[in-house]
C-alpha cells in the first residue's frame, strides 16, 4: 500500500482520535468553566450510557441492513465523522450566561448527539468497511498496525496542542468555544479523506444474501459469547482511557495544565512498537499481546501512585501508559471481523456491523461510567472546581482515579484476553479452515457431516445442522481427495 494511501484510510480513525481526545476535557470543563455540579455531570453522563445502548444496536443494524450505493455499503457511514466534530463543537460552545439548568441540557443533548448518534453510526461501519476494502486477516493486521503510526501522529499532534490551548483558555467560556470550533473545522475536513479516496472492492456475503433481520441480529448477540469477551475488554480499555483526570492531576499536583501538553510528545516514542504489532501476533495471538501490553500499561499507571510531581517518574509513566494502549487500540477491528467469521461458521449471519456497533457501545459506555465515577469520586472527596488550590482529600481521589482504578482495570483486561484466547481466538485457524472446506467443498454453512455409520454408506452425505463440529474422519477422506485432483480444495 502507498503512503498516501495508507494516510488516507488512517484519516478518518486520526480525525476520531483526538475527538476521544478532545473530549477527556469534557468533564473539567464542565465543573471548572461552566461551575456545574461534578456528581449531576457524572450522573447525566452515566444515563446517557442507557441511550448509547440502543443507539449502538440500531447503528449496527442500519449499516447492515444499508442498501449498495454508488459508494458502497458501508462507506457513507464515514461522513458521520462531520456530525462528530459538528456536535463536539457545540458541545463546548456553552453560552455563559445561560441558567444553569439549561447549561445542563445544552451539554447533555450535545453529549447524546455526539456518543449516541454519530459515534455508533461511525464505529459500526468500521469492521465492514475494512472487510469490503481489503483482502484478509493478515492485511487486516499488517493495516491496523501500520495505521497506528498516522493516528499515533494525529493524536501526537493534538495531544500537545489541545492542553496548551485549554490552559490559555482557563476559566473563560468564550475561550473554550472558539478553541473547540479551531479543533473541529480542520480535523473533520481531514477525517473525510478515507470517504473521497478508499472504495470498497468486495462483497464479504453472496449477492443474493436476504436482507438482514433484527432477528438476525438478536441470533447473534445471543449465540456469540467472543463478542461479548471482546466488548468487556473494550468498554475497560474505555474507562482506563476516559477517567479523564489527567488535566485535574496536571492542573493542582503538578501544578501547569501546559506541561500535560508537554508530555503528549513522549507518547512518539511509543509508536515504533507499532512495527512490532504485525510478527508479534503471528508468533501469539492478537488477545495475547493485548493482555501482556496491558501488564504494562498497569505498571505505568501504578507510577502515578508515588510520581507527584517528578517529572522523571511521570514520563516514563506516560510512555509505559501509552505503549501498554496500543494493542487493543488497533487490533480490536481485526477481533470484531474475526467474531464474524465465527457467526459465518455457526451456520448465522455475518453482521461485521453488528460487531463494530456492539464495540461502539462499549467504548461509549466505558466512556460514560468513567465520566460518573470521576464525577463520583471527586464530588465525595469534595472538589470544587471554584477553588484554585484543592484539600489533601481532594488531591488523594484525582491519585486514586489517575493511578489504582485504570492500573486495577488494565489487570482485568489482561485476564479476559486470556481468557479470550483459550477459548476462541487459538481456535480461529482451525474454524476458518472448516469454513473454508465447506464452501469449496460444496457443503452448505451451517453443515456437519454424518457420523462414521452413515458415512461408510455413502462417503457424500451431509446432513444440514447448526452442529458445532466436523467429523474428523470425512474431512480427512475429502482433503485426500482433493490432493489427488491436484491440489484443488
Amino acid at each position: 500500500m502507498s503512503f498516501g494511501k495508507l494516510v488516507a484510510w488512517s484519516s478518518s480513525h486520526a480525525s476520531y482520535a483526538a475527538n476521544v481526545l478532545f473530549l477527556g476535557f469534557f468533564t473539567i470543563y464542565c465543573t471548572d468553566t461552566l461551575q456545574l455540579s461534578a456528581p449531576i455531570v457524572g450522573l447525566l453522563l452515566l444515563l446517557s450510557r442507557f441511550v448509547d445502548a440502543v443507539g449502538a444496536l440500531v447503528a449496527g443494524w442500519l449499516v447492515d441492513v444499508a442498501p449498495e450505493t454508488r459508494f458502497g455499503k458501508a462507506r457513507p457511514f464515514d461522513l458521520a465523522i462531520v456530525g462528530i466534530w459538528v456536535f463536539t463543537a457545540v458541545m463546548f460552545s456553552v453560552p455563559g450566561g445561560l441558567g444553569e439548568v439549561a447549561k445542563y441540557v445544552w451539554v447533555f443533548i450535545s453529549y447524546l448527539l455526539v456518543t449516541a448518534v454519530f459515534t455508533p453510526l461511525f464505529n459500526a461501519n468500521q469492521p465492514l468497511y475494512m472487510a469490503r476494502a481489503f483482502a484478509n486477516r493478515d492485511v487486516y493486521t499488517k493495516l491496523s498496525a501500520r495505521s497506528g503510526l498516522i493516528v499515533g501522529a494525529v493524536a501526537l499532534l493534538a495531544g500537545v496542542s489541545v492542553p496548551i490551548l485549554v490552559q490559555q483558555a482557563g476559566k473563560t467560556p468564550e475561550a473554550w468555544s472558539i478553541i473547540s470550533i479551531c479543533v473541529a473545522v480542520p480535523l473533520a475536513v481531514f477525517g473525510l479523506l478515507r470517504f473521497l479516496t478508499i472504495k470498497e472492492i468486495r462483497n464479504t456475503e453472496a449477492e443474493d444474501s436476504p436482507r438482514v433481520k433484527m432477528r438476525d441480529i438478536m441470533l447473534v448477540l445471543r449465540t456469540n459469547p467472543y463478542l461479548w469477551m471482546l466488548s468487556s475488554i473494550t468498554l475497560l480499555g474505555s474507562v482506563v482511557g476516559s477517567v479523564g483526570v489527567g488535566a485535574y492531576y496536571f492542573r493542582y499536583i503538578v501544578g501547569n495544565l501546559a506541561i500535560m501538553g508537554v508530555f503528549g510528545i513522549v507518547n512518539i516514542l511509543a509508536l515504533p512498537v507499532l512495527a512490532l504489532l504485525p510478527p508479534l501476533v503471528r508468533r501469539f495471538s492478537v488477545s495475547r499481546v493485548i493482555a501482556g501490553f496491558s501488564l504494562i500499561g498497569a505498571l505505568g499507571f501504578a507510577m502515578y501512585s508515588f510520581a507527584g510531581a517528578n517529572i522523571p517518574l511521570l514520563l516514563i509513566a506516560a510512555v509505559l501508559t501509552s505503549v501498554g494502549a496500543l494493542p487493543a487500540s488497533f487490533l480490536a477491528t481485526v477481533l470484531v471481523i474475526d467474531n464474524a467469521t465465527y457467526n459465518e461458521w455457526k451456520g448465522n449471519r455475518r453482521l461485521e456491523s453488528v460487531g463494530g456497533g456492539v464495540q461502539s457501545f462499549a467504548q461509549s459506555a466505558g466512556s460514560g461510567l468513567a465520566a460518573g465515577m470521576a464525577g463520583l469520586v471527586l464530588g465525595i472527596v469534595g472538589y470544587n472546581g471554584a477553588h484554585n488550590t484543592q484539600s489533601p482529600t481532594a488531591i488523594g481521589g484525582i491519585v486514586l482515579l489517575m493511578s489504582w482504578v485504570p492500573a486495577a482495570l488494565s489487570v482485568a483486561v489482561c485476564v479476559i484476553a486470556l481468557f479470550y484466547h483459550n477459548r476462541f481466538e487459538r481456535r480461529l485457524p482451525e474454524l476458518t479452515e472448516q469454513l473454508e472446506f465447506r464452501k469449496t467443498g460444496g457443503i452448505p454453512v451451517g453443515t456437519i457431516l454424518l457420523d462414521q455409520t452413515q458415512v461408510n454408506a455413502n462417503t457424500n452425505s451431509a446432513l444440514l445442522a447448526s452442529g458445532e463440529e466436523l467429523v474428523g474422519t470425512v474431512e480427512g477422506k475429502l482433503r485426500k481427495r482433493s490432493r489427488n485432483h491436484g491440489g484443488r480444495r
